[in-house]
């Protein structure tokens, strides 16, 4: 039978209760009335107290911050596509018989001295349906420019995108302005970086993500493809603390500069396609 512990703050003793329900230590009265043991009103009392923030009861009782009431997108939203579908017809990527306009987007690590830290690129594809497929993540460390080169180009080079964005604040903007002059320019890379500087007014960086993924997922417009670092994605995605959000964060950037291709019908004609993903419906204008 599974356990789940939870740590008592007074005594230092665990209350183990069991997934059907009964404690391993039910309250009993010992002969001159006193009582020992748990029971669901004590755990009540101990979780009331952190009706403010319950992050921090699901931190000191269950050893983890991140409960899954309060994540933001739920595993639910996850929707998956197979990467077998995905063609490339004359340099334009398709899944099944729709175009797909591809974008990048990279989330550089914080500074070029911290080795710890994890620098992620990721590459979207987007059809006329408003659908944003996960393509390709590529996660790294490095402290050299050279390498955030070479991984954009074999990156650029294998899906073909035009645009990326990257967030510049003050030590990412010595890295781009490397990568432009010395690495993109002299070796005549189609690529653009579209560099992106948020404000005070758009929201701290945790807000500014959930404001361009937590709609996307709602009308379920997202598709992943399985494992990989998808399934680092996904762990970003429900946790309400990572250790690292350096995908999700890339993902939104990506989102952000993305433009839906208008829909060329079997007559050849260019039809403005107008959906929505989640409550259904296609019309054309």
């Amino acid at each position: 039978m599974r356990q789940l512990p939870f740590s008592h703050g007074k005594t230092g003793r665990g209350i183990w209760l069991q997934t059907n329900g009964e404690f391993l230590w039910p309250v009993q009265i010992r002969y001159d009335g006193k009582s020992f043991g748990f029971d669901y009103k004590i755990l009540a009392q101990i979780k009331g107290k952190y009706q403010g923030d319950i992050t921090q009861f699901y931190a000191q009782y269950y050893n983890n911050p991140n409960n899954s009431s309060t994540a933001r997108i739920s595993s639910e939203k996850f929707q998956y596509y197979e990467r077998a579908l995905l063609i490339n017809k004359e340099g334009d990527w398709y899944i099944k018989d729709r175009r797909l306009n591809i974008y990048a987007a990279i989330d550089f690590a914080f500074s070029l001295r911290k080795k710890a830290d994890y620098s992620a690129l990721v590459v979207i594809g987007v059809d006329y349906l408003g659908n944003y497929y996960v393509l390709d993540i590529d996660r790294f460390k490095t402290e050299r420019i050279v390498d955030y080169f070479n991984h954009i180009l074999k990156a650029q080079q294998k899906w073909g995108f035009r645009k990326i964005r990257a967030e510049v604040t003050i030590a990412q903007q010595a890295i781009v302005g490397e990568l432009k002059e010395s690495y993109i320019k002299p070796n005549g890379v189609p690529l653009s970086i579209d560099e992106f500087r948020p404000n005070r007014h758009q929201g701290d960086k945790d807000e500014r993500i959930n404001a361009v993924l937590e709609p996307k997922y709602d009308n379920m417009q997202v598709w992943h493809y399985r494992g990989g670092n998808c399934q680092s994605l996904e762990e970003e995605l429900v946790m309400l603390h990572p250790p690292h959000d350096d995908i999700k964060d890339a993902l939104a950037n990506a989102i952000s500069i993305s433009n839906i291709p208008r829909h060329i019908n079997q007559q050849g004609l260019v039809s403005n396609v107008i959906t929505h993903s989640r409550f259904g419906g296609v019309s054309y204008a």
